[in-house]
């Protein structure tokens, strides 16, 4: 074994939940009277926490706006949005492997903390997971300072785990973080071809 524990975000990694995502954006804009933005810019909706998806979408820079944004998104996102998500394939067998090999597994997300393990339960997967770690009111507000928490609980060395994401955003805060990232091709950042990445949930298994 590589690696003691693997780390894996969420949106773009574990699963493909922009249906969800994009119909919360939409909703919220509606609510609060902002125009459409055109579909080839929401998959920069995805990944950043949601102030900045609205200040970098939209071009929001007023906190009020943004806050009414982001109250709006989590209506939706709570009551509907949350449940049109679908797993890459693969992804289920390889947590099922990792755990079956003795591999510490934990989520890694900029989801609320609460939000992701409601839906690790719903799609029963909690049971793969040793921690699910994401955004609180600890103060988590980076993925670099989400991974080190993961590294304080589980009290191991940031050269013991592996990021698996789909962004530069998992890449930078792994780095900041001091761990290692397998980068994944299949979700909402990196795409087949872009260096050092994978093209499929199974080529985990062979890099931890």
């Amino acid at each position: 074994m590589k690696y003691k524990a693997v780390f894996f975000d969420f949106d773009g990694t574990l699963m493909d939940t922009s249906e969800g995502i994009f119909a919360g954006g939409v909703y919220a804009m509606e609510h609060v009277g902002l125009p459409p933005v055109p579909i080839t810019d929401r998959r920069r909706f995805i990944g950043p926490p949601l102030h900045d998806c609205f200040r970098i979408l939209y071009g929001v820079q007023d906190k009020k706006t943004l806050d009414d944004l982001v109250r709006e998104y989590r209506i939706y996102y709570h009551k509907e949005g949350r449940f049109l998500a679908s797993f890459y394939p693969g992804i289920v067998e390889v947590l099922k492997t990792l755990k079956e090999r003795g591999y510490i597994l934990a989520v890694a997300t900029m989801k609320n903390e609460d939000l992701a393990t409601e839906m690790c339960e719903h799609f029963d997967i909690l049971k793969y997971f040793d921690h699910i770690l994401g955004l609180n009111l600890a103060g988590t507000n980076s993925k670099a300072d989400v991974l080190k928490l993961g590294f304080d609980l589980m009290k191991l060395k940031p050269e013991d785990c592996v990021l698996v994401g789909d962004t530069e955003i998992d890449s930078k805060g792994a780095q900041e973080a001091g761990c290692d990232c397998i980068k994944a091709s299949w979700g909402f950042g990196y795409v087949p071809g872009d260096p050092e990445t994978i093209d499929k949930p199974l080529d985990i298994l062979r890099l931890v």
